[in-house]
């Protein structure tokens, strides 16, 4: 996120009337404590303890919030679900769509193991409503310690998801860890936790998120990002096979293996 893009959301929320001139002068950083002054409570920890440019991107996110564009939280640290937001935007300002093509692979690879899950029409039914309790109830013990995507210099050994998925997610990154051991799952970057339960749409839609039930994981965003294909993702590759048929045989569906896209996620709903 550049500082113009973030003299260009100030300005559209209407907290900037200068320059967009991708210089953080004076003008720029009045609307930055502006914006602090009244999202305070929306922001993740005290933005008086960040770097100056974390405050900025800050300030951008918490302006794609207000104009709807969820960026996830407000913590200073530009995530894919930041820089997704940012493309909504800035496609809405073109006039065009941000909406990514979802439709089936014919022919896709596919487990048994699946069919125990709901297909994304009947989530609610399966799960309950999106963004309840339960949806970060349940409490995944990883087998291994993870790097958070967005900071990598902060790492977890557990995180939240659906009550009914803590027992499958755990057990994913066990067996991964058995198949491949510590050293190839650094190497493949199988350790970089992208996120699970965030209550927002789909990018690019108008339909609720699977991240909305937490019934979904993304690993190592940046290498697998929303819109590549096979051709351009990491997780694409023959090394990564048996990962994704672990996923499978514990219920979970590849997003790259159901609609070609989106390598980073799977979940725990058929399409």
């Amino acid at each position: 996120m550049q500082v113009s893009d973030i003299q260009m959301l100030l300005a559209d929320v209407g907290w900037y009337t200068g320059a967009i001139d991708g210089d953080a002068g004076p003008k720029t950083w009045a609307a930055v404590s502006r914006v602090e002054q009244l999202q305070g409570t929306n922001y993740r920890d005290a933005p008086s303890r960040w770097s100056k440019r974390r405050r900025l991107i800050g300030a951008g996110q918490a302006s794609l919030t207000v104009l709807g564009h969820e960026p996830g939280v407000i913590d200073g640290y530009t995530g894919h679900n930041t820089a997704e937001a940012l493309t909504a935007w800035r496609s809405a300002k073109a006039g065009v769509s941000a909406a990514v093509e979802r439709s089936p692979v014919t022919g896709s690879r596919s487990h048994p193991k699946q069919d125990v899950f709901p297909r994304q029409r009947d989530m609610a039914d399966f799960y309950g409503e999106a963004g309840g309790p339960q949806c970060a109830a349940g409490k995944v013990g990883l087998a291994y310690p993870m790097v958070i995507a967005w900071n990598k210099r902060q790492t977890i050994q557990r995180f939240s998801c659906h009550e009914k998925l803590a027992q499958p997610l755990t057990d994913i990154f066990r067996h991964a860890l058995q198949h491949y051991g510590q050293a190839d799952i650094e190497r493949l970057q199988l350790n970089v936790f992208g996120g699970c339960f965030n209550f927002r749409k789909k990018r690019g839609g108008s339909t609720l998120s699977t991240h909305a039930f937490g019934a979904a994981v993304d690993l190592n965003p940046e290498q697998n990002q929303l819109r590549w294909g096979a051709d351009r993702a990491q997780f694409a590759r023959p090394e990564y096979e048996p990962f994704w048929n672990i996923v499978m045989a514990h219920g979970g569906t590849p997003a790259g293996y159901a609609w070609g896209k989106d390598w980073m996620h799977f979940q725990f709903a058929r399409l």
